[in-house]
Parts: structure tokens; C-alpha cells; sequence
């Protein structure tokens, strides 16, 4: 169950990433995103691909360096580089010590066989945080732990001995699934943990993850496109679009009433199992191409592609504001 404590605050972050020889910002990735996670609760992050979700959750961990913006982990200042009155960083940055915080905040990768070393065996993966938090007093408690951790993933100790090349993909993402732990965190950043398996195993994976949860207190920021699984496993949802977040809300009213056309768009998607209902539903089909985030539209950044795009819409960015209790949203259209 989740708390009313917010253990992450995220104001107005963004990360660019230059580009050698070309003038300006470069790939603009992440552009003013704003986001609460309490403790306990899994708040669940949607989109196209490119649109800039894993880059916000490997940015909030500060695997990448932030451009600008605040972040606050359990009252605790990450980052802070406030912007300017000219939208630009101030250079007033405040950039906490990492370190202790390694252990805090873990990651599960998106491909689980590109993220494990493969000279590594198993058990030298998950033992690694192990010995660089010094988290064991020798060999043995070492070795128990890293049994234990097998185990909670639903893995054999003699998987322990393992390359990560004699897995599959689910055992494989299991092993990272266990990496992540090994630290004992409070927050996960899961990217994508489920995109890269079968169907079948997809599900074993979100209630292992799930159980995990109610019986270690931990919170997630869940990556995923599938609205389906992020329905089932989010206290909330986000959606973004071109690095920017264009929604956020409690995950039964954001499915029941969206209100950014880019949100009735994504689940207009969403297949239904009932042949009759998915053939009367509408589907909102979207023309054109997703703009470059090294050149995105002025204004609102969805507007080249909303059907009810106005000239105010090229022109003016939207705020992200709050139109009801708990559901955040930017557009102009909701403020007529």
C-alpha cells in the first residue's frame, strides 16, 4: 500500500545531448516533465518509442546527467539547476553525492542480455553490488545471500554458477530482476522489464514483481507501451509525448476518462478481447510522422498531429496543470 509521503519529486526536469558540430540544444529527449511517485505505490509511464521514457528514468536516477530542473528523493536534493527567465539553466547547480544513494534507487534494464556481463557467472553478477556496498561480512553470509535472491526470483542456487548465455530471456531478466534487489532498494526504476518476453512469461514476471512489492515496500516507476499491463500494475499513470508529459492521473480514471487527445489516442489502441465491442469502438488514427526532438514544433509539442489543434496550440506552450483533483493534463483545449 502506498503512503501519503512522496519519496520522489521531480520539477520541470530536462536532458538534452548535444551533438558534435551541430548548433543548439541537440536531441532535446526530455523537455520540463513534473512528477510525484509516494512511497509504496507504482506509477506506471506510456508512450510511443522515442518519446523519451527511458531516458527519464535513467535521468531521475542520474545515470544520465540532468540539463536542468530539481530532483528530491525522500526530502533529499539529487539535483537542483533551476531555469531561468529565458528557459534556460541558471548554472546554479546543486548535485548530491550518488553514492549513498546507489542503493536506494536500482534499475531493471529493458534487454536483460545486453544489461549481464556475459564473462560473469550468475552468481558474480548479483554479488558484485554486494561486495561494493559492503554489504557482507565474508564468503559465506556472501554466498546465503545470493542464494536468497535466486530464490525470490525463482531461480536454483546452482543457477548461481551460470553465464547469463545458458538462460533464456525470462530466467535472464529474472537475474536482473535479482541484481536490482541485491542492495535491498526502496525504488525501482523497471525499464521495460516485460518488452522482451514471451507473452506466457510476461505475466509471471508482473506478479513476481508485484509480490516483491507488498512484501519488501518498494516503489516502481514502471516503464512499459503495453496499456494493459501498466493498467493492471499502476497506482497511476503518465503519458508522454516527445519528451514531454502530456497527462497523469489515478490509472482507473485516466482509462475511464482520458482528457489530452493524445491519451484517447493511445487507448483507442488498445485491443479489446470482445470481437462485437472491438468492432463498433472508434479508433483514432493519427497522421504524419512523430517530429525530431532535435527540432520539435513550437507550442504545444503534439499539435502537428492533434485533430483539434488550434493556432493558440503553434504558438503557446501548455501548462501541465492539475484540471481535476489528481488529474494533471496539458492542453489548451481544457482551458476553454
Amino acid at each position: 500500500m502506498s503512503s501519503e509521503k512522496n519519496l520522489l519529486e521531480v520539477t520541470k526536469l530536462r536532458k538534452y545531448f548535444p551533438i558534435k558540430g551541430v548548433k543548439g540544444p541537440g536531441v532535446q529527449a526530455v523537455q520540463d516533465v513534473s512528477f510525484f511517485i509516494r512511497k509504496g505505490e507504482t506509477l506506471g509511464l506510456v508512450g510511443e518509442s522515442g518519446c523519451g521514457k527511458t531516458t527519464l528514468g535513467r535521468t531521475v536516477l542520474r545515470l544520465y546527467e540532468p540539463t536542468g530542473g530539481k530532483i528530491v528523493y525522500d526530502g533529499n536534493v539529487l539535483y537542483d539547476n533551476p531555469l531561468g527567465e529565458d528557459g534556460k539553466p541558471v548554472g546554479r547547480t546543486l548535485a548530491a553525492n550518488m553514492l549513498p544513494y546507489r542503493r536506494k534507487m536500482q534499475i531493471i534494464f529493458q534487454d536483460p542480455s545486453a544489461s549481464l556481463d556475459p564473462r560473469m557467472t550468475v552468481g558474480e553478477i548479483i554479488g558484485e553490488a554486494i561486495d561494493i556496498h559492503k554489504l557482507a561480512s565474508g564468503k559465506g553470509e556472501r554466498a546465503d545471500m545470493i542464494k536468497e535472491l535466486l530464490g525470490k526470483v525463482g531461480l536454483n542456487t546452482e543457477h548461481a554458477n551460470r553465464y547469463p548465455h545458458e538462460f533464456s530471456g525470462g530466467q535472464q531478466q529474472r537475474v536482473g530482476i535479482a541484481r536490482a534487489l541485491a542492495v535491498k532498494p526502496e525504488f525501482i526504476v523497471c525499464d521495460e522489464p516485460i518488452s522482451a518476453l514471451d507473452v506466457s512469461i510476461q505475466s509471471q514476471v508482473v506478479n513476481m514483481l508485484e509480490d516483491m512489492q507488498q512484501e519488501m515496500g518498494l516503489t516502481y516507476l514502471f516503464i512499459a507501451h503495453d496499456l494493459s499491463v501498466v493498467r493492471h500494475i499502476s497506482s497511476r499513470i503518465g503519458v508522454m509525448y516527445l519528451g514531454s508529459m502530456v497527462e497523469l492521473g489515478e490509472s482507473y480514471e485516466l482509462n475511464r476518462n482520458p482528457i489530452h487527445p493524445y491519451t484517447k489516442t493511445l487507448l483507442s489502441a488498445v485491443p479489446v478481447p470482445d470481437p462485437q465491442l472491438s468492432r463498433t469502438r472508434q479508433r483514432i488514427v493519427l497522421e504524419g510522422d512523430i517530429p525530431s526532438p532535435m527540432n520539435p514544433p513550437s507550442g504545444c509539442r503534439f499539435h502537428t498531429r492533434c485533430p483539434y489543434a488550434t493556432p493558440r496550440c503553434s504558438q503557446e506552450v501548455p501548462v501541465f496543470k492539475e484540471h481535476e483533483k489528481g488529474h494533471w493534463a496539458a492542453c489548451h483545449l481544457l482551458e476553454s
